[in-house]
């Protein structure tokens, strides 16, 4: 009866653990749709200011003279504060080492997500800014001015030469690819890369392009900023709902081979005790006819 009781406390665990799982897996799917629609009402917002700050680039005497090409650069890397999501905070932190050291010069690292921050920190790596990573749509909502200001304040005051995001592009439900990409300063070539242009003609800019190109600079990142952020937790979120569908498989496993394991030593404790009460019966019966 002991074993009995047993099974049937690891048997309660592990449905428990079922129930939990499901709702993971069924949260993450959540996320994951909504995320998908705020991409897609992203891009529209995205074409039209790289198509204005194109257009800006092209006109701006500042920005014809030249870029810097030496000095430190700056890696965003955008990781996770949970954990159950795979190899994605992996992925991240190995395509931010491997920029690392393809790069001539020193790079800095600012990282959102707790899990991004353990990782480097296990390689002796101290990010410049750490930041927590928001949940969901509306954590990004909330956070990404305060997160907009923080990042540029630190390219500034470190003199940084470029800004460079790195973080897990969203390709489709459980499915995603490191990503590597440069966002300060634009250049013509960055945008409206392989789409068509926001307008049927080239918008109309009155006032002179000097005056303009700050601000749609600031715009312009911090567009990508969130769709970065939007991006890495659809990614995230997919990769913890493969995590999930694969556990609970193995949790369905599990509660098979526990249901028949606590099935058979049932059948056995009935069966010992049905030999009892026989074996009580022909002992009176024995001592009767005695």
């Amino acid at each position: 009866m002991a074993e009995l009781r047993e099974l049937q406390r690891t048997l309660d665990s592990v449905k428990k653990l079922g129930e939990i799982v499901n709702a993971m897996r069924n949260l993450a799917a959540i996320y994951v749709r909504r995320a998908e629609s705020a991409l897609a009402a992203i891009r529209p917002c995205s074409e039209v200011v790289e198509t204005c700050l194109g257009v800006l680039l092209n006109r701006s005497d500042v920005m014809r003279a030249g870029l810097a090409t030496e000095g430190r650069r700056m890696a965003l890397v955008f990781a996770s504060d949970q954990g159950l999501c795979g190899t994605y905070n992996e992925r991240v932190v190995q395509a931010a080492l491997a920029f690392e050291k393809e790069t001539d010069g020193e790079v800095d690292f600012i990282v959102i997500g707790r899990r991004g921050s353990e990782i480097l920190a296990m390689r002796d790596i101290e990010p410049v800014l750490s930041a927590p990573s928001p949940t969901g749509l509306e954590g990004i909502k909330i956070q990404i001015p305060e997160l907009a200001a923080q990042v540029f304040e630190k390219y500034v005051e470190l003199g940084s030469v470029e800004l460079h995001f790195v973080y897990n592009a969203y390709d489709g439900m459980g499915r995603f690819r490191e990503n590597v990409r440069r966002v300060l300063p634009p250049t013509r070539d960055m945008l409206n890369e392989g789409r068509a242009d926001a307008f049927r003609s080239e918008p109309l800019l009155t006032a002179p392009p000097e005056e303009l190109i700050g601000s749609f600079i600031e715009e312009y990142f911090f567009i990508e900023l969130y769709r970065a952020l939007v991006e890495s937790h659809c990614s995230e979120n997919g990769a913890r709902l493969l995590s999930m569908t694969s556990a609970g498989s193995n949790i369905e496993e599990r509660l098979l081979r526990l249901t028949g394991q606590y099935q058979s030593v049932r059948q056995d404790s009935i069966t010992a005790e049905l030999l009892d009460v026989i074996g009580g019966v022909e002992a009176l019966r024995h001592s009767s006819t005695e």
